[in-house]
Parts: C-alpha cells; sequence; structure tokens
C-alpha cells in the first residue's frame, strides 16, 4: 500500500508471523534518553521513577470547571517540582537531558517502535522514551526500550533505533494499539481517495 507522504513510502499493516502485534508507520514526536543499566536495575518494576527523573513529573491539564484553590495549589507545586528539576540538571555535571527527534517516521506497534536517534545505542541499552500520540484523553505515553537494533541511517549523524518495550502498562499498551488502528484507518481513507 503507498502512502503519499514524503517522509515515508510504505505502510505496513499487516500482521506477519514473527511479530506479536501490528505495525504502522507514522510521523510523532519522540523524546529519549539512555539509562544507566545500575539505574534501570535499580528501578526495575517501578517505571515510573525512571520517567520522574528523566522527564519530570507529567502534567495533567485540569477541566475548567474543576479550578479550586486545592487545584491552584497543586499545579503551583508541580511548577516549583520542574524548577527544582532543571536546577538540579543545571547544577549536576553529570546530568545529561534527554534528546527528542522533533516530528520524525517512525514505524509503531503495541511491543516496539523504530525511530531516527541523534545517537548510536548499543543492542541492549535501556532507553527512556516520551512518544507523543495526537489523542484527545493522553498526549504522550512514557515507556522503556530495550535496543534490539541500531543502525546507521542515510543522514549523516543519525541512526534508525529498533527497541522492544519493556515494563509498559497493558493500559499504556492498549493506547498504542487504539493509535495504531486509528492510524491505519486514517491511511485506509487516504489511499482509497487516491486510489
Amino acid at each position: 500500500m503507498i502512502n503519499k507522504s514524503k517522509k515515508f513510502l510504505e505502510t505496513d499493516m499487516v500482521k506477519t508471523n514473527d511479530r506479536k502485534h501490528v505495525r504502522v508507520n507514522d510521523i510523532l514526536k519522540v523524546d529519549y534518553r539512555k539509562i544507566l543499566q545500575k539505574d534501570y536495575e535499580t528501578c526495575k518494576g517501578k517505571p515510573e521513577i525512571i520517567f520522574k527523573n528523566t522527564f519530570g513529573k507529567p502534567f495533567e491539564a485540569p477541566e475548567i470547571e474543576e479550578a479550586s484553590l486545592e487545584l491552584l495549589y497543586r499545579l503551583i507545586y508541580q511548577a516549583n517540582q520542574k524548577i527544582d528539576r532543571i536546577l538540579d540538571i543545571m547544577e549536576s555535571k553529570d546530568a545529561e537531558k534527554y534528546e527528542s527527534v522533533g516530528s520524525e517516521c517512525v514505524n509503531i506497534s503495541g511491543s516496539g517502535m523504530r525511530f531516527i536517534s541523534n545517537q548510536s545505542f548499543r543492542i541492549g541499552d535501556i532507553i527512556a522514551l516520551r512518544v507523543f500520540l495526537p489523542l484527545a484523553s493522553k498526549t504522550w505515553i512514557n515507556v522503556l526500550g530495550k535496543v534490539v537494533s541500531s543502525i546507521e541511517a542515510e543522514t549523516e549523524n543519525k541512526y534508525d533505533v529498533s527497541v522492544k518495550f519493556e515494563e509498559l502498562s497493558e493500559s499504556d499498551r492498549d493506547i498504542i494499539i487504539g493509535h495504531v488502528f486509528k492510524r491505519q484507518r486514517e491511511l485506509l481513507r487516504l489511499t482509497s481517495k487516491h486510489a
């Protein structure tokens, strides 16, 4: 099936025998940072600690009718925590900020994803990922990925990195799978219009 996008030509929408989940190409924003093995081992089973240390505490926008003094206090407290995190990063000599690939072509499924990185990784490296999904209820998914492939891309100083999701909650997996099927339907509508 051919898609007219400049970023990618082919759309994979079939389940193959060696894969558990259907994959789809999409253009998404991805933030990422390599996690040290000792930090991963320390937080094994508690990925939310890694995500908080990497990306900060997630902000969830409140509904307008929920605004109260208690809510305003919590929002100010969250802003204060983020400022503290920024100051910690700035003061720490060995803390590296996460990187972002902007809006790039990725290939995603409920079990893993492939994306373009600004750095090379080794097979087995653990990466904290924040994937921005265009959904109404949740805009991003935090997930750990174990590198299964990292090869030099066609663009200079870029790498094609494939990861298998680790410690992904079933609710987040369902959100990703829902996005994959939604994207497939959009691509099918586009290709049927151009056929």
